[in-house]
C-alpha cells in the first residue's frame, strides 16, 4: 500500500551532484518518519534550464490526484536537520498549503507543505495555467514559480504561514529544521557561487542547442516544454502514482 505522506525533491542541470549532502538529508528524512520519498534526477539536463522548478507543481498535483494526503516538496538545496519533526506537528484545521517568509517578508516556495484538498488542487491547476501571465512588480522575483506562488496567496484563506525554522534562507545562528541554501544570506561560499554560475550558463547553452534542434524539425513550441517534462518524469518515477 502506498505511504499517505509524499517527500520529493527536484535535482537536474547539474544540481543532483552539486547538492548530494541535502539530497541525500531529504530521505534521511523521509526515512525516519515512514513517507515514501522521491528525487527526480532525470533528464539530467532540460531544455526547460531554470524554469525546470515549474515542474514541482504539476507533479504536486498528479500526486495530489493520485490520494497522497501530505506531500513535502523541498529545494534541492536545502539541508533537513535530524531533528526536524513529523509533518502532522504543523497541520492546521482548514489550512492545505504552508509555507515559510524567506528575508525579503515573502514567501519562498522552496518548501511547500500541501495537505490534499479540492481547494488547493483547484489553486494550484490556477497557476499552472497563469505561468505566462505577468504579475505585479512588488511579487516578482526575477525567474521561476516563486513569483506566481507570492501573488496567488495574497488573501488565500487556506495558507498558513510556517516558522522560519522550517525554511531558513538567511539565519546562519537559527536552531532550524531546513537550512536554505538559497540565493541570500545562506549562501556565501565562494565555490557553491561560482557552480551555480558554470552550470546556468551550461543550462543556456544546451537551451538554445535545444531551441535550434526544435526549429529545424519543427517539433513541439516552447509552451509545451513544461507539459512535455512532466509526461517524461511521469514515465520514469512511479511515486507520484503514475506507473
Amino acid at each position: 500500500m502506498k505511504n499517505n505522506v509524499l517527500v520529493f525533491s527536484i535535482a537536474l542541470n547539474g544540481y543532483q551532484w552539486l547538492y548530494k549532502d541535502c539530497i541525500a538529508s531529504h530521505k534521511r528524512y523521509a526515512d525516519r518518519n515512514g513517507y515514501t520519498y522521491q528525487v527526480v534526477t532525470r533528464p539530467y539536463a532540460t531544455s526547460i534550464g531554470v524554469e525546470c522548478c515549474w515542474l514541482k507543481l504539476t507533479l504536486m498535483i498528479e500526486a495530489l490526484d493520485n490520494g497522497y494526503d501530505a506531500v513535502l516538496f523541498v529545494d534541492a538545496d536545502a539541508y533537513i536537520q535530524t531533528h526536524t519533526p513529523k509533518l502532522n506537528n504543523v497541520l492546521l484545521p482548514n489550512k492545505y498549503l504552508y509555507l515559510a517568509k524567506s528575508y525579503t517578508g515573502r514567501f519562498n516556495s522552496g518548501v511547500m507543505l500541501i495537505k490534499n484538498h479540492s481547494k488547493v488542487r483547484s489553486w494550484l491547476n490556477t497557476i499552472i495555467t497563469a505561468r505566462h501571465q505577468p504579475i505585479l512588480a512588488e511579487n516578482d522575483v526575477g525567474w521561476g514559480e516563486n513569483g506566481h506562488i507570492i501573488e496567488y496567496t495574497k488573501h488565500c484563506q487556506f495558507v498558513s504561514t510556517l516558522n522560519r525554522s522550517w525554511n531558513n534562507t538567511y539565519d546562519p545562528d537559527l536552531n532550524d529544521y531546513i537550512r536554505h541554501f538559497s540565493f541570500g544570506p545562506l549562501r556565501t561560499n565562494l565555490w557553491l557561487n561560482l557552480s551555480h554560475k558554470a552550470l546556468a550558463r551550461l543550462t543556456k547553452i544546451f537551451s538554445k542547442y535545444q531551441a535550434l534542434t526544435q526549429i529545424k524539425s519543427q517539433s513541439c513550441p516552447p509552451q509545451d516544454k513544461l507539459t512535455n517534462l512532466t509526461a517524461l518524469v511521469l514515465k520514469r518515477y512511479s511515486e507520484f502514482g503514475r506507473t
